[in-house]
């Protein structure tokens, strides 16, 4: 029998030689070979201006609301920070809500179905971001739309149509819409109030949708190592790990941007260098249990894994859905809970499966790990999304 007090220390000895690896192999030189390069502030190339003509035309008064409205619904969340939606005010009543094929993750989100359900998302963004002008919106979706294609584009493709249709009483609800963040930091231990859940879960249930809250801990600690299974092992997918490679940032998080980066992460620059640049390193047999035990450090405290689960594969499906997200999490918000979407599990087939047999659904299409934490680093988002 080992000594407790022994088999502590000799657990930190080898996670302090493990991290002690990662770092010899950013300071060797096959640096260039071992981790990755990837973009910082100062590489950054800002999206390409918008024609003179246009910019003077939207800075005009005529354009003055959806200026606003911009400001705030900008704010929306997005699969990896990508932002691939535009606003394009046609007149002052009327604006397109656009798609950017090339901001699309085809390879890991298989049929286009998680950015396309952010229309959603942002919908129900832009419709909350008027109500605290004072202005009321509906935002009609496109009837038909080949979601699957959507990244095939080579123009931006009209997904619906935000139409003012007159005033109503301000809200006091813009703040919720900054307040709203991915909290990827540990938790404070503490179980979130059967009443909020309830309200949550009447939420998606408008929807459609069903909420499923679990706080045993063994569930809980087990469903977030099998997320970190599927992160390191999706590391092993190439197509998948290129197409998201791009859209990994390290250094300073600057105040506007796309992307994720490495503070709101949680995660170092060299953990995010050497995954991209050696990804398998981080499976082999003596490094995946301290990868496990280093990323699960992030997720201490944390009480509540969730499922979102309904319909989530047509057109008008993801719409819903995407609402339903939203709705939730600004709900969330207003009562100072965060959650950490876990994406990597469902977007991999064979965690899916798993999922399914662990939980007993077949359709949930979203997992996350749900508490209270401190305010987390803020996501940059683009300046603006007026086109």
């Amino acid at each position: 029998m080992h000594d407790m007090h022994d088999e502590q220390v000799s657990r930190r000895a080898f996670a302090t030689s493990a991290v002690g690896t990662v770092v010899a192999l950013g300071a060797a030189s096959g640096l260039t070979q071992a981790c990755a390069r990837l973009p910082t502030a100062a590489s950054m190339q800002p999206p390409p201006p918008l024609p003179e003509s246009r910019r003077v035309e939207l800075s005009g008064a005529d354009f003055s609301t959806w200026r606003d409205i911009d400001h705030l619904a900008r704010l929306a969340p997005t699969p990896h920070n990508t932002q691939p939606y535009r606003i394009r005010p046609l007149d002052p009543r009327t604006a397109d809500i656009v798609a950017l094929g090339e901001r699309f993750l085809p390879e890991e989100d298989h049929g286009n179905r998680y950015v396309a359900s952010a229309f959603g998302i942002l919908s129900s963004a832009i419709e909350m971001a008027a109500r605290t002008l004072g202005v009321q919106v509906t935002t009609t979706p496109a009837s038909s739309v080949d979601v699957a294609g959507l990244h095939r584009a080579a123009a931006p493709t009209t997904l619906g149509r935000v139409t003012v249709v007159g005033v109503t009483e301000p809200s006091r609800d813009a703040s919720l819409l900054d307040v709203r963040r991915t909290s990827r930091i540990p938790y404070h231990d503490r179980i979130v109030e059967p009443e909020i859940w309830r309200g949550l879960q009447g939420i998606a249930a408008t929807y459609g949708h069903r909420l499923l809250e679990y706080h045993d801990r063994d569930v809980v600690d087990a469903t977030l190592r099998l997320n970190v299974d599927a992160l390191i092992d999706n590391l092993g997918l190439h197509r998948e790990r290129e197409e998201i490679r791009h859209w990994y940032r390290t250094g300073p998080t600057p105040p506007f941007g796309d992307g994720l980066w490495e503070k709101p992460l949680n995660q170092r620059a060299i953990e995010i260098k050497t995954a991209f640049g050696s990804p398998g390193f981080f499976r082999l047999p003596v490094i995946r249990p301290i990868a496990t035990h280093q990323y699960l450090k992030t997720q201490r405290g944390t009480r509540h894994v969730a499922l979102l689960c309904g319909r989530f594969t047509t057109w008008p499906d993801l719409v819903g859905a995407g609402r339903a997200l939203f709705d939730v999490w600004i709900e969330m918000a207003r009562h100072g809970v965060y959650m950490h979407p876990m994406g990597s599990m469902l977007t991999n087939s064979v965690y899916a499966t798993e999922i399914a047999r662990r939980f007993g659904v077949t359709d949930c299409w979203l997992a996350m790990r749900v508490g209270y934490s401190d305010a987390p680093p803020r996501a940059p988002r683009l300046a603006s999304i007026l086109l």
